[in-house]
């Protein structure tokens, strides 16, 4: 079983691999930048807004005190299984767009 800790960094690989496919030329300063910085990089609002509350919750389970106490690792693995279904939209549509002009 992956500790929360593990989902808060699997939201984090996700957001900037996905900033570095839409920004391949700024891939050092993504690597470089803190989490909160990527998402609000993001133009999609649904991805930037669901990969926010993601990052809220992967946050708590690293906090002694919580600050989401209504939700759980469950619901943070629900917020990263939408992030990951805006993002693989996002990328087909930019892929069959380019590729059918």
């Amino acid at each position: 079983m992956i500790s929360g800790i593990g989902y808060r960094k699997a939201i984090e690989f996700l957001v900037k691999d996905y900033l570095i496919f839409l920004n391949p030329e700024n891939k050092e300063k993504i690597l470089k930048q803190q989490l909160s910085p990527c998402i609000n990089m993001l133009d999609n609002h649904n991805i930037k807004e669901i990969a926010r509350r993601a990052a809220w919750l992967g946050n708590d389970e690293t906090h002694y005190m919580r600050k989401w106490e209504d939700k759980d690792i469950n619901d943070l693995k629900k917020l990263i299984e939408v992030t990951v279904y805006f993002i693989a939209m996002d990328v087909s549509a930019k892929k069959y767009l380019e590729e059918m002009k």
